[in-house]
């Protein structure tokens, strides 16, 4: 892994605080202890105000309600504007029942106010619309400045900019720390930069050790398309900015200029989700910034550009001129060191470009890293081109890392002939672990100019021309391959398909990247689930969520690059009259919501309303007298956190089930299905849940504490390796192909559980009402002696227990010790065709994977012991502990996975 800078803004996105786990409908509050009251408002206003209250992780001198204390009208006919500035003061929160507000002057306020909040009540950010006085290009309209102060609050609601060619409103705040801006909408369409500011939001942060957020922010109504540099941008940090900025899962869509632009800011920007697409010049512009602990960095976000499909938005004559991907440019100020990671870049169509990944010389900027990205283009727009340093102004690190980076499409040409271009002094640039399949017209892989210390290694480079080109380059190469395809993007910024279906189409992501939950390989086969649901549009922009309690996936050709499927939830959003989205699920459904707007909902056929989706399923698959799949999920795993005195926010997500300890949760920490988030302050004072699987992502936002896992101290990066309930072995290709498990009553009366790494399937008509199968898991009952019940699957067993009796087990005609796929830990050895002796032992527990590799007579496995020899085969062991002992003689291959730390 290569390290750009000290600090930490190298740490992976599975390590990271974030957000981009929690999709666009989490919530996540800043926490702030109870702070000294400021000076009291009017008298009037004070009598009716409600009195010291916690809102949002805000300890609030008084909650006001605009309205009724504050004499605002709400029908959009008097301006709000004396109102609003009397009530600005420390400590205020300001409630906004639905309704319009008429706002006339601008807001200019540098008071060092602590506290100050504006929220809009309704159900959704759209029922607060905050309008304006039509034709303002006079002013260029700004409705807050906000220039000092800290813990401001801007939260559900809407800036109505309507549909004319002038009327605009921005917001310019900066804040010291805990500034918040969370589910607000610029809605209308915006002008150009003669009618309006550069930007819709400018946000900064004036405290070097200052956070604040953007969360949930949309601009996706459209602008006018004058071409750089006279459309508006959506959200700008500008160079005053000195700490750090988070925009996360904000859509910004077809604006004039950058989503966002954070290029002269010494301060930090970090992305985490998101979607931006279609924006003109480009659709992320962002340096490493200059801080002196972190580096900016963009994770878990989607950039789209399909300029032949603007939105339901765009007027006639609408039309992008030359926009890019991602910008890496510090504007001549030679910061380095920003890390894109986790991001999917889909170019299904786009006019002039300087590239979908670029840094342009003029930038100035230094060295960038991309990590676990993956790139689709269809268009003939350069794909990534890291063009010439200027040495003298740029810091180091120079060079340009690709690391586990997938570019495929359809593209037959390149402006620089190559998919990836590294100019000029680009010193010590790596692509490892990487794969470029770009098989049309004549394109070649990695073109390296005058750069020194460079290597290319660990990677598939399957192109039409020249797999690698160097022009006066120092280059080292090793481990180049040529045969594989590749992984695509996905609009929901998971791995999507394979790249082999791609090589002259350009809708290649429209039908493999709707359906998240099956595996690649099969998901063109994948049967419908039982039962099926329907949101159908009646013209209102709408936004749904929705989990079932066993499969889900989404019906062919219905979901858009828009929506999103995370195991069993799906999160979209849906606003044409008549138009469809459609999932087929097994299971009920276990939660529905409209977290704006509605649609029509049918399940299995019959329309209901949104209370009434979760009783409109009932999985007929489970029996009243076993209740197989309703029983609770083994909670056996540990998380504890412990305050160090230091004001702490924590995220995480597990894999499988989750829930509180005890009493040790407060009102502030909140559980999402599988993710929680949290503060925890006060020394010594413990957060405790319990969870079932592995902790999948771990981070925090703010400050520190310690972290137990089991028992066990961890650090934030290595929770994530601390408990782990299932393993999957990727060094034998047997676990790709067909399996059997068959069960075998032995008289006893037995339920069961088991999961699969990859598909499962009952086996003939073994399988009785009782038993419940979906994609990868089962549970059923088996008692009459040599009754079998047999399934057949792909991938390895993650888990099988009894939950109560037992059974014979069988895997692949050969009987296993169930006790086996309980075991964390792998260990494989591989015989190259000499004998290799082995001898190991464990601390803890060890047994056979007979799926991966069965031992022979002359090996043995004996309390924690496994000794034997290979050939040309494969024995392989689950096991749980550490390795004590280990020899090996020959030249048979050893891996072995730690899951447990």
């Amino acid at each position: 892994m290569v390290r750009l800078t000290d600090g930490d803004d190298d740490e992976s996105a599975a390590d990271s605080d974030s957000i981009l786990e929690s999709q666009l409908n989490r919530r996540n509050y800043l926490k702030l202890g109870a702070m000294a009251a400021s000076t009291a408002l009017s008298a009037g206003v004070a009598s009716a105000a409600s009195g010291p209250e916690e809102r949002f992780g805000i300890q609030w001198d008084r909650v006001v309600n605009a309205v009724d204390d504050l004499g605002m009208d709400p029908n959009g006919n008097e301006p709000i504007d004396s109102q609003l500035d009397s009530a600005y003061e420390s400590g205020t929160l300001i409630e906004f029942p639905p309704g319009e507000y008429l706002a006339t002057e601008t807001q200019y306020w540098n008071d060092d106010v602590s506290r100050f909040g504006m929220v809009g009540t309704g159900s959704s950010h759209k029922d607060v619309q905050f309008v304006f006085p039509s034709g303002n290009n006079g002013e260029k309209y700004r409705f807050l400045e906000i220039t000092s102060g800290d813990h401001h609050v801007l939260k559900n609601f809407s800036i109505q900019q309507t549909d004319d060619a002038t009327t605009t409103a921005d917001i310019w705040m900066i804040n010291d720390d805990g500034g918040l801006i969370e589910d607000v909408e610029w809605l209308g369409r915006t002008p150009t930069d003669n009618d309006a500011r550069r930007q819709l939001l400018a946000y900064d942060c004036s405290s070097v050790d200052g956070v604040n957020v953007a969360r949930r922010v949309y601009m996706r109504e459209g602008a006018e398309l004058p071409g750089y540099p006279d459309g508006v941008a959506g959200i700008r940090v500008q160079g005053g900015s000195v700490g750090e900025i988070r925009l996360v899962d904000c859509h910004i869509e077809q604006r004039g200029s950058s989503s966002f632009r954070a290029t002269h800011t010494r301060g930090v920007l970090r992305v985490e989700g998101g979607l931006f697409k279609n924006n003109d010049n480009t659709n992320m512009r962002i340096s490493a910034g200059d801080h002196p602990e972190k580096t900016s960095w963009i994770k878990g976000a989607t950039v789209i550009m399909d300029a032949d499909n603007l939105n339901e938005h765009a007027h006639d004559g609408d039309s992008l001129d030359s926009p890019e991907g991602l910008r890496i440019d510090s504007t001549g100020n030679g910061y380095a060191g920003v890390l894109i990671e986790d991001c999917d870049f889909i170019f299904k169509s786009c006019p002039t470009s300087r590239g979908i990944v670029s840094s342009p010389t003029w930038g100035g900027h230094g060295g960038f890293t991309l990590r676990n990205c993956r790139i689709q283009n269809d268009t003939s727009v350069q794909t990534i081109h890291a063009d010439s340093v200027d040495t003298d102004t740029a810091d180091k690190p120079w060079g340009v890392n690709l690391e586990n980076v997938s570019i495929t499409g359809s593209a037959r040409s390149q402006p620089s002939g190559a998919a990836v271009c590294i100019d000029n002094d680009r010193n010590g640039s790596t692509v490892q672990n990487s794969c470029i399949h770009l098989p049309n017209g004549d394109v070649d892989g990695v073109l390296v100019n005058d750069a020194t210390s460079c290597e290319i290694v660990d990677s598939n480079i399957n192109v039409s021309g020249q797999a690698t080109v160097f022009s006066g380059a120092d280059v080292d190469t090793s481990n180049i391959t040529s045969g594989d395809s590749c992984p695509l993007p996905s609009a929901d910024s998971s791995t999507g398909g394979d790249s082999s279906t791609t090589d002259s189409t350009t809708d290649s992501t429209t039908d493999s990247t709707t359906d998240s939950t099956t595996d690649s390989t099969t998901d063109s086969t994948t049967e419908d689930l039982p039962n099926e649901i329907r949101l159908v549009g009646t013209g209102t922009t709408t936004q749904y969520e929705f989990t079932v309690t066993d499969s889900l996936q989404a019906s062919d050709g219905t979901i858009e690059e828009w929506d999103d499927i995370e195991s069993g939830t799906a999160t979209g959003w849906i606003t044409t009259e008549g138009v469809e989205d459609a999932y087929t699920f097994s299971g009920d459904v276990d939660s529905f919501s409209f977290l704006e707007g509605e649609s029509e909902v049918y399940v299995n056929g019959e329309k209901v309303s949104e209370s009434a989706v979760t009783d409109a399923t009932t999985d007929s698959s489970t029996d009243g007298s076993t209740d197989s799949t309703t029983d609770s999920p083994d909670l056996s795993h540990e998380l504890r956190l412990v305050g160090t005195g230091t004001q702490t926010q924590y995220e995480f997500t597990v894999s499988d089930a989750l829930e509180a300890s005890g009493d040790t949760i407060e009102s502030w920490d909140t559980i999402d299905g599988t993710s929680a988030a949290g503060w925890i302050t006060t020394e010594g004072v413990e957060d405790v849940f319990n969870f079932a699987g592995s902790v999948t992502s771990f981070g925090f936002v703010e400050g520190e504490a310690e972290i137990y896992v089991d028992g066990e101290q961890v650090t934030e990066s290595t929770v994530t390796d601390a408990a782990t309930d299932s393993t999957t072995d990727s060094t034998d290709d047997s676990t790709d192909s067909q399996n059997e498990l068959r069960l075998v009553g032995t008289g006893v009366e037995t339920q069961y559980e088991v999961a699969v790494s990859g598909t499962l399937e009952a086996s003939g008509d073994t399988i009785e009402e009782w038993d419940d199968v979906s994609e990868s898991s089962a549970a059923g009952w088996v008692t009459t002696e040599g009754v079998e019940d047999v399934y057949a699957f792909t991938g390895t067993i993650t888990s099988l227990s009894f939950l109560q009796g037992e059974a014979e087990v069988y895997v692949n005609g050969t009987r296993v010790d169930p006790a086996v796929f309980s075991l964390p830990n792998t260990l494989v050895v591989e015989g190259d065709g000499s004998e290799t002796t082995y001898d190991f032992m464990v601390s803890g527990d060890i047994l056979n994977d007979p799926l991966v590799g069965p031992t022979e007579s002359a090996d043995s496995v004996t309390s924690g012991k496994a000794k034997g020899s290979v050939t040309d085969d494969v024995d392989a062991f689950r096991f749980s502990g550490d390795i004590t002992k280990m020899n090996l003689t020959g030249d048979a291959a050893l891996t072995f996975e730690d899951n447990d730390g």
